[in-house]
């Protein structure tokens, strides 16, 4: 049904009265196809007992939830302990779109938080996932590889795992200013490979700065590494001369929010080779994609930093600027989010975002996807 008709039946059912939005999400936005068809809700409370209370009064009648896979501890894991608690309190519950859904069983958060439950995490996990799955359930991963693994590594049919890619965060930062003090910078701690990065640094001169819990143990003197606050990891990584982001391999993509924002800031990037890194930057033009290797990532390292091929990363950087913004933005992720969903049709996605649905790497549409499962 398209969303025109959709909202006609509403209102005639509801005699002329404003319609209950069909959508309900626990991630807010400002954009006005996404209000058009959902209902925002993020308490101040999240993840207590009322709160819980709250989503499952306004969860009723709607046709799509979108819960948010990535919440963690500082929000007591709200979206995924109400997907379970959804699954028990409804006997027909509504449909669920698990936004975010980037899970790994051995935790890299879990384990180093409860190190003696390390080994016990991953059959947790596994037993998590299965008590919040159901024929109800979809899940939106970040890689088109995860399309794959997802199902794989969780046990969910494969027709219920979809695509979406991330957007660029760089919000209230995208015109802020940038330089070139001539460093590397390298940040984030969700599933890095600093060991690499450190090794590949070793024997040359080159300063790095790296915006992370993780600390170096080779005592290189042109390295250096702390945690900063948000503003001060943008601030480092404006003011650098590249960045690179060494992502070690597993079922799950990470490092897309730092390297999207690297590109949107004009900076040329280094991304390893795992899974996510060519949906997003395509390797030689607006980003370089290397082996988690010592050698490639040296290599890769000492040639952007080199003086003599400033001209041809300055051009990459400006074309990596212009496709993030194209392609990696609020209105291409939360449209797909609404596409998935099955509340708009392709043809609104690329009139309402500006960009084919093709050239993000959304292949499924909506009706496919209310079938599956």
């Amino acid at each position: 049904m398209q969303v025109q008709r959709l909202g006609q039946v509403e209102r005639e059912q509801t005699g002329g009265a404003p319609a209950r939005k069909p959508v309900l999400a626990t991630m807010p936005g400002p954009d006005p196809l996404w209000n058009t068809y959902v209902e925002d809700y993020l308490p101040p409370n999240a993840g207590s007992i009322r709160d819980h209370f709250a989503l499952l009064k306004l969860a009723k009648g709607r046709k799509m939830l979108i819960l948010n896979g990535s919440v963690g501890r500082r929000q007591r894991y709200r979206d995924l302990l109400f997907a379970i608690v959804l699954k028990l309190a409804m006997r027909h519950p509504p449909p669920v779109l698990m936004q975010d859904a980037t899970w790994e069983p051995a935790s890299e958060a879990l384990s180093s938080e409860f190190p003696f439950l390390k080994n016990l995490v991953p059959k947790l996990a596994r037993l998590a996932i299965a008590a919040l799955d159901g024929p109800h359930m979809r899940y939106a991963v970040l890689s088109s590889k995860e399309v794959e693994t997802f199902p794989q590594t969780w046990g969910v049919d494969p027709r219920r795992v979809v695509f979406q890619p991330f957007p660029n965060t760089l919000h209230k930062y995208r015109n802020m200013p940038t330089r070139d003090d001539g460093y590397l910078f390298s940040g984030g701690n969700s599933v890095r490979d600093y060991g690499l990065l450190e090794s590949a640094l070793e024997g040359t001169d080159v300063p790095t700065r790296v915006a992370a819990k993780w600390q170096p143990t080779r005592g290189l003197p042109n390295l250096q590494a702390r945690s900063t606050t948000h503003d001060e990891f943008m601030t480092l990584m404006a003011n650098a001369h590249a960045v690179v982001v060494p992502i070690r391999q597993t079922v799950r993509s990470a490092g897309q929010q730092t390297y999207l924002n690297a590109m949107g800031l004009g900076k040329p990037v280094i991304v390893t080779d795992v899974p996510g890194a060519r949906d997003y930057v395509i390797d030689g033009v607006t980003g370089v994609i290397v082996p988690s290797t010592v050698e490639a990532m040296r290599a890769a390292i000492l040639h952007v930093m080199d003086p003599a091929n400033a001209g041809f990363y300055a051009e990459m950087a400006q074309r990596a600027r212009e496709d993030v913004f194209r392609r990696f933005n609020e209105e291409t992720f939360r449209h797909g989010l609404l596409l998935h969903a099955g509340m708009i049709s392709q043809e609104q996605f690329e009139r309402g975002s500006g960009t084919s649905a093709a050239s993000v790497g959304l292949s499924i549409g909506p009706r496919q996807f209310q079938q599956a499962g």
